[in-house]
């Protein structure tokens, strides 16, 4: 009888952890069902600090009106999971911010609907489908209660990792009237083309800066800098004029907040103007009147940080790390300083060398990217005599840390006794001369230019008509450049906002799904450049008839017949590759989850139970021990 009672309390215990187990799962999904732990490394799915506090400090209501047509997932494939996560974290905003002051609207904008001219014009960009026709939407426009908006032409996966600076650096700049005003000097490299008097970036880094900063162009032969210039961007001058060297050294005295490029050997100059003129002017004149030096006639090199390049010599092609184009990691970064903190990845190419003059006075020096103990050097002549396999074994180590980049901050004497035009009629108009500072300077000097290039740190192949939000980074080289600027127009707010990961991050699930597409890759690649070359050759065809380019024979029509059945023969395959994809898929979610859901809470019944009998086989054991002892004694 005590038997049959103890084997019906087991059975009520393993019922009662079934429905604890049942009630536990449905009341987490009902209460908390937003409710999620953020465990990845980069806190990915989380809103950092500073875009928490850019939220509380918003004075006006932002919409969000996210243009995503509902085939997207089905026509796009790569955008299938990346819609869903944009959507999400959109969300998070929305519940991080005061009630009310982020609202979101999500549209559809179907092909030849009065929407789909809404979007146009918003300026979003079309996608292709599965077909190859541009009527896919996957884009956003956000308007502050003034009216003022900006528009996301397209979310792109690839960068994904940076979608909550975009997003902040939005709602900061909606949040604020007007953009600092960045002064840019760059006559070697022409960042910025004029043509029929309109003003071209042609440099994708220009893009990035028009995004935040009002760029106002100056020449290298003023003798002031405006007075309205937050900021100054000094990019490889070729000569060091008296006027300007006059400009930069008042502007400093004012409290100007200066960024100087500077270059021993600028690969980007020496492929567009020929390698005479890759050197860049010597700025010592003016720097160690600040407290620097810059070293350009040696550039830095470290083969531990060398690029892993093909090198060609006499026995033939052979990878080497090439030491004088460097990766920079988190250990050659100032992680203390805030312009430099969490940047994880910089390549400068052929840089010069920067140090500090021994007497420094009451300024501070700050490194800010540097090699390892292990950096060595080669003289910048040297690089225009040889190929790359004689640089390298040219490569002296000397067993050194160099500095790349450094900012030195303070009060600075004038290097001038007077106004370089007194006693002209143009000095009664200019600001009285000034022979020390009347306000602290910061000033930040990078001892390499090709830093700046975009093709060295990012894929700009999604760049045509979204130059801002279709540039995929692969380094933080751009990051780095606009976080210098921010912290010299002191927008510390903006300066926590860092790159979550690596641009090909993936979640779990979007994992899966690409373990799930690459099975069918190949085919569905082939599949849809061939449907491409199809379309194409319709549209050639229409074109030819509409203009009776061609006569049209029966064989012409016999090859359009045959041309549209294939084109329909295509679209039916994508769809059925599609739709395998999509079911294996969910196949694959469904075994996780049934795992989850049974074989998890089986698993631990068939523990409790095997500890349940193993614990009444000793005590089994034991009261037998002891009527054993019992009779014996």
């Amino acid at each position: 009888m005590i038997k049959k009672h103890k084997n019906v309390g087991l059975l009520f215990f393993l019922l009662l952890m079934v429905v604890i187990f049942v009630c536990l799962n449905v009341s987490t999904r009902l209460i908390g069902g937003n409710l999620k732990i953020d465990m990845t490394q980069s806190q990915r799915y989380s809103l950092s600090d500073a875009s928490k506090e850019i939220l509380s400090s918003l004075t006006m209501p932002v919409q969000i009106r996210l243009y995503i047509s509902s085939n997207l997932a089905t026509e796009n494939p790569q955008y299938a999971n990346y819609a869903q996560f944009v959507l999400r974290y959109l969300k998070k905003y929305q519940q991080a911010a005061k009630p009310d002051l982020i609202k979101i609207e999500t549209l559809d904008p179907q092909p030849y609907s009065p929407l789909e001219e809404e979007a146009k014009r918003q300026g979003i960009k079309p996608l292709p489908d599965s077909g190859g026709k541009s009527n896919l939407y996957f884009g956003a426009v956000i308007t502050n209660a003034k009216g003022q908006k900006a528009v996301i032409p397209n979310f792109i996966s690839a960068r994904s990792g940076y979608l909550e600076t975009d997003i902040s650096r939005i709602l900061y700049k909606l949040n604020n009237s007007s953009k600092p005003k960045l002064g840019l000097v760059s006559p070697q490299l022409p960042l910025i083309t004029h043509a029929y008097g309109q003003i071209i970036p042609n440099w994708a880094i220009v893009a990035q800066l028009q995004n935040d900063y009002e760029i106002i162009e100056l020449k290298d032969n003023i003798v002031q800098i405006p007075g309205n210039i937050d900021v100054l961007l000094v990019i490889n001058i070729e000569k060091l004029s008296p006027l300007f060297t006059y400009a930069l050294d008042q502007f400093v005295l004012r409290g100007g907040k200066l960024l100087i490029i500077t270059d021993a050997f600028s690969e980007r100059q020496a492929s567009t103007h020929g390698q005479n003129s890759a050197p860049t002017a010597n700025l010592n004149a003016l720097l160690q009147n600040w407290g620097l030096n810059v070293n350009n006639e040696i550039i830095a090199g470290d083969r531990t940080l060398g690029e892993i390049t093909s090198i060609q010599t006499p026995q033939g092609t052979k990878a080497a790390n090439f030491p004088y184009w460097l990766h920079l990691s988190k250990s050659e970064i100032n992680q203390q300083h805030p312009a430099t903190k969490g940047l994880d990845n910089i390549v400068v190419k052929t840089s010069g060398i920067i140090s500090p003059q021994k007497n420094l006075g009451q300024t501070k020096y700050t490194p800010l990217l540097t090699t390892t103990a292990k950096g060595g050097n080669i003289a910048a002549k040297d690089l225009y005599a040889h190929n790359q396999a004689e640089l390298d074994n040219l490569f002296n180590e000397t067993s050194q840390q160099y500095t790349l980049a450094a900012e030195i901050e303070g009060k600075f004497p004038s290097l001038f006794n007077t106004n370089i035009l007194a006693g002209t009629k143009f000095a009664k108009a200019m600001p009285s001369f000034l022979s020390y500072s009347i306000a602290p300077s910061k000033i930040i000097v990078i001892a390499d230019s090709d830093f700046i290039v975009a093709e060295n740190w990012a894929d700009t192949s999604q760049t045509q008509n979204n130059p801002v939000y279709g540039l995929a980074p692969i380094y933080d080289n751009g990051s780095f450049l606009l976080r210098l600027l921010d912290y010299l127009t002191n927008r510390t707010t903006i300066l926590g906002l860092s790159n979550k990961e690596n641009f090909n991050t993936k979640s779990i699930g979007e994992e899966l799904y690409m373990q799930t597409f690459n099975q069918y890759a190949a085919a569905y690649n082939k599949a849809q450049a061939e449907l491409i070359q199809r379309l194409q050759l319709a549209k050639n065809y229409e074109t030819q008839i509409s203009q009776r380019l061609y006569p049209l024979t029966a064989q012409r029509a016999k090859e359009i017949e045959e041309n549209n059945k294939a084109i329909q023969s295509l679209q039916l395959k994508l769809k059925q590759i599609e739709y395998q994809i999509k079911e294996q898929n969910q196949q694959k979610i469904s075994s996780i989850t049934q795992k989850n859901i049974i074989y998890f809470p089986l698993t631990c019944i068939i523990l409790i139970l095997l500890c349940y009998m193993y614990l009444k086989s000793r005590q089994k054991k034991k009261i037998e021990e002891w009527v054993h002892e019992a009779r014996t004694h």
